[in-house]
This record gives C-alpha cells, structure tokens and sequence, in this order.
C-alpha cells in the first residue's frame, strides 16, 4: 500500500483582519490571505477538525473577498478526503482544484499542529482573534485519543 500524500498547513501572522495561509503536499501549492469576515477561520477550522474526528462531513470557508476557498473533509473509513474548491464569490458555483485522500496523520495531524502553533504566535488582539481555547482543548482530547488508538497497532 502506498503512504499517504502528507499535507503541510502555515498560519502565518495575522494583519489587520487577514491571515496568510499555505498549503503544500508533494504534488500542490496553495498561498493566500484569508480575512476573518464574517467568521474567524481559525476557529472554524479548530471546529472543522473535531466534526471530522467525529465522522461528520464538514467544511471550512476561506475568504479572501469576493473570492473564498473551500476546504471541504470527510471521513471514509479510516481515511480522509480533503476537497479544495475554490469560488469567485460572485457566482455559488465551486470548482474543485486539488483532492486528497489521506488518513490521520497526513491531513488531521498537520492541520492540527498548525492550529496549536499559531495560537502560540504574539500577534495584536485588533488584528486577529486567538482560537477558543475550550475549543482547542476538545480538539486537543480527540487527538490524543485517536494517537493512543493509532499507537497501539504499530
């Protein structure tokens, strides 16, 4: 069986309501800056990942206004499909730019570990918002489960 495609998740420094995020895996490379208009990202995606953990199909919005991407996840067995769609923000329509199908450690874990990172970074409270710490911890507990479970196979 072939490994999984691993992703790489960067949050960068947030300024005056926008975030820089990148994306890489071996074969795609996506750069942009998110506003966090109407909702943070940041805690959205802190939520996006306990959906998925949970076997709930979700997705998470990128805006970059009027543009958005779309990250869409959902659960298979013990894999998991990342979906990336973008739109122009004028039109509902979504096209769908990049698919992946990995498992916990190529797509939750990385994104995850990126999560935990930037709520380490010191940025203005006036430029972005921290992610919910409660929100966090949850997410935090679910890992650590999934990590013992996945431990204990190898």
């Amino acid at each position: 069986m072939t490994k999984p495609r691993k992703i790489e998740l960067n949050l960068g420094s947030p300024k005056n309501g926008w975030l820089p995020i990148e994306l890489k895996s071996a074969d795609f490379e996506l750069k942009f800056n998110t506003s966090n208009i109407p909702e943070n990202p940041t805690d959205k995606l802190c939520e996006t990942l306990i959906l998925v953990m949970d076997g709930i199909k979700t997705e998470i919005c990128w805006n970059l206004e009027p543009e958005r991407y779309f990250f869409e996840l959902k659960q298979i067995g013990k894999r998991i499909e990342l979906n990336i769609l973008k739109s122009d923000g004028i039109s509902e329509s979504r096209n769908l730019i990049y698919k992946l199908t990995g498992d916990f450690e190529s797509v939750i874990l990385p994104m995850y570990r990126s999560l935990k990172k930037f709520n380490t970074l010191e940025f203005n409270k006036a430029d972005w918002k921290k992610i919910d710490q409660s929100k966090l911890n949850k997410l935090t507990e679910l890992v650590v489960e999934r990590k013992k479970g996945t431990n204990n196979n190898v």
